[in-house]
């Protein structure tokens, strides 16, 4: 939240004048379910989602989790979009790239798995996430995010994580690029629009 408020001085004076509200995992509903969104900004006035962040990770086990994640992201912009149509829907996903990280779930407790060449699987990871379209206006499809952003790091489960600087300069899944889309899109989709009205 703070990067959001730093990277927009009009997310930020929104906050400041409680004209927006910021809420951690709230239950959002659409006209047939409600879904928990791990952060929201909420208008005050309306009780409607402007922007709203999910968070997903890959572990280990990256050709089922980068599919699973991917249908992850469809479905909760699904969701937002279906809340409202104008709603700016971003996720951010973290990538692992250590080989020996053990899932701490009691059914992978000193499972072995077989030698795969990390470099070429995070790269294949990464690529899928780097394909997936970014949502311009309402009008587009509902299953598209407006802003993306994968996070690369290597942690073994034992020692901290460090970052790993995977992507592209210009590449639009940075998240220094997640943050100036959300930034954008907030003030053409909410502040031109109340200053038009």
């Amino acid at each position: 939240m703070v990067d959001l408020r730093q990277g927009c001085s009009d997310i930020n004076a929104a906050i400041e004048s409680k004209a927006v509200v910021t809420v951690q995992n709230p239950g959002v509903r659409t006209k047939v379910a409600e879904r928990s969104i791990d952060l929201v900004l909420k208008e005050s006035a309306t009780e409607l989602v402007c922007v709203s962040v999910e968070h997903k990770t890959i572990m280990t086990a990256h050709g089922k989790a980068r599919k699973n994640r991917y249908g992850d992201i469809i479905a909760y912009c699904n969701h937002m979009h279906n809340h409202r149509k104008d709603c700016i829907a971003g996720a951010v996903v973290i990538v692992n790239t250590s080989p020996v990280y053990e899932n701490p779930d009691t059914f992978a407790k000193g499972l072995v798995r077989p030698k795969f060449k990390m470099e070429k699987v995070v790269a294949d990871t990464v690529r899928i996430f780097d394909q997936i379209p970014l949502r311009e206006a309402p009008e587009e499809p509902n299953d598209q995010p407006e802003a993306l952003a994968v996070i690369v790091m290597n942690y073994d489960g034992s020692h901290p994580a460090n970052l790993v600087d995977y992507l592209p300069e210009q590449s639009q899944i940075r998240y220094e690029m997640f943050i100036r889309r959300i930034a954008r899109l907030y003030v053409e989709r909410f502040v031109h629009r109340r200053t038009t009205d």
